[in-house]
């Protein structure tokens, strides 16, 4: 305790840069620990915003053979011309398949979730820091990595509401008993610009994502390597 008046009793002696240095470095011994903790709460968060990642890119990659049979079957059964009793059992099929993709989009925003929990105790630790520098970085940090989390939240919520719409088509032509109605069509053709919005809107923040999570990593590697 003796050390640490005399510490700061010295700074006061030395004028304001002194008691300004204090207080921008956070000690003349610096926050070591708070530091450390800062990094582990970051790698936390890192691994939880990597699975999210993973997650929310599934439903819509191409390689995903689920998405690529359901659209296959859509294109098949609203442009091509069958009876109802083929594009019915079409429509069984593609049920499937909506099915497998709505497990996928569930699965990303169960860990969207666990993310804006650990996000949160990213941003206690680096409420931590003391020192003015730091903290500000530290700050930076945070908003960074909560931008990156809003993002996948919104392309989750983009890929949920085109599965809502698919199954809408789906469920309507099941019920219709395989038939493709003059309305139906109508009102398909009626959503098509409201659909092609969201494709936009969803690529640009994939897009917008990438560019995100490689500023952070920057940002954080300089911040590292200056902190220890």
């Amino acid at each position: 305790m003796r050390a640490l008046f005399v510490t700061i009793v010295s700074a006061v002696i030395a004028g304001g840069g002194g008691t300004y240095a204090w207080l921008y470095y956070g000690g003349f011994g610096g926050e070591r620990g708070t530091v450390v903790a800062f990094v582990n709460a970051y790698g936390t968060y890192a691994g939880i915003a990597q699975d999210v990642e993973t997650l929310v890119h599934v439903p819509g990659i191409e390689a995903n053979t689920d998405r690529e049979e359901l659209l296959a079957l859509l294109n098949a059964m609203l442009t091509e011309s069958m009876d109802a009793a083929k594009r019915e059992s079409l429509a069984r099929i593609a049920f499937t398949h909506l099915d497998t993709l709505k497990r996928e989009i569930d699965a990303a925003q169960a860990a969207q979730a666990r993310l804006y929990a650990t996000l949160q105790d990213f941003d206690n630790a680096g409420r931590a820091f003391t020192g003015m520098r730091r903290a500000r970085e530290a700050s930076s940090l945070v908003a960074r990595a909560r931008e990156r989390a809003e993002l996948s939240a919104r392309i989750t919520a983009l890929l949920a509401e085109s599965n809502d719409h698919t199954y809408a088509i789906v469920t309507r032509i099941l019920a219709d008993m395989g038939e493709l109605t003059d309305e139906h069509v109508r009102t398909i053709n009626g959503a098509t610009d409201v659909a092609q919005e969201r494709f936009d809107t969803t690529a640009q923040l994939y897009s917008n994502l990438a560019r995100v999570r490689g500023e952070l990593e920057q940002a954080f590697a300089a911040f590292v390597a200056s902190a220890l």
